[in-house]
């Protein structure tokens, strides 16, 4: 698992907007496309024009606006036409998302490779060839999902944008690692978004083993992150993503 994006709406030469990708089952899968994430990719050493599947959370631009740039790239971006399936799913409305996208920039990003998918917003999984992936809705946007991805050593769950919520704690529920945003600090709060304390709490009430913190808004990015979700409650490992930080499950 890479973290190719860390960062927020708030422009960080440091962090990206949000990007995860993961090698599972000889598959390069993208969670969310934030600015600045084909960039990112090729700075961790992955290829974008590699990407077999994208999975969004929900719609917000610091989470999706890479996803044109990548199937430009796709389309254009190799002296050889892609004929490789790319995946592209969603949460429901996902489809009239895509039709805004279709009508704006039209035969520039579309494909006969192209598999795109609307994914209940209920929950559900699709069998992988890493493993089964499920989501899940999750308290942000109406739309929201989160994802967990299974393997034989462990499960893997990404939140995207997310407050405090039992539908965050069940999907999380047993996993190895959870990737969830921080974006504020407990003092100043905002609705939809989690602090240390509330990522403490939905980690420790999951039972993961190792809590990494995304998605850092400047007013949270602080050296005193991990103590502050320690004393919060949650005594499993933690760690604060960075972009280029690669982990194992």
């Amino acid at each position: 698992m890479t973290v190719v994006g860390s960062g927020t709406v708030v422009p960080n030469p440091e962090r990206r907007q949000s990007c995860v990708a993961v090698e599972c089952g000889g598959e390069l899968i993208v969670f969310d496309l934030g600015s600045g994430a084909l960039r990112g990719m090729l700075r961790a050493g992955l290829d974008p024009l590699e990407v077999d599947r994208v999975f969004l959370t929900h719609f917000h631009p610091d989470h999706t606006v890479d996803l044109p740039a990548l199937l430009f790239t796709a389309r254009y971006g190799s002296e050889s036409p892609r004929t490789r399936p790319l995946h592209v799913c969603g949460p429901e409305p996902f489809a009239a998302f895509w039709d805004s996208l279709s009508g704006a920039w039209g035969e520039w990003i579309s494909g006969d490779y192209l598999r795109i998918t609307e994914l209940p917003h209920g929950g559900g999984h699709l069998e992988l060839p890493g493993g089964p992936l499920s989501w899940g809705p999750v308290p942000h946007r109406p739309e929201s999902v989160g994802y967990r991805l299974a393997g034989d050593r462990g499960d893997f769950v990404y939140t995207g944008d997310t407050s405090y919520g039992e539908p965050v704690v069940a999907l999380a529920r047993g996993a190895h690692t959870l990737l969830t945003e921080c974006s504020f600090p407990d003092e100043s709060p905002v609705e939809g978004h989690l602090t240390p304390s509330g990522a403490a709490t939905a980690a420790r009430e999951a039972g993961v083993r190792r809590l990494v913190l995304t998605h850092l808004y400047p007013k949270v990015d602080t050296p005193e992150l991990p103590e502050r979700v320690r004393a919060a409650g949650f005594d499993g490992e933690v760690a604060v993503a960075r972009d280029g930080m690669t982990l194992e499950v």
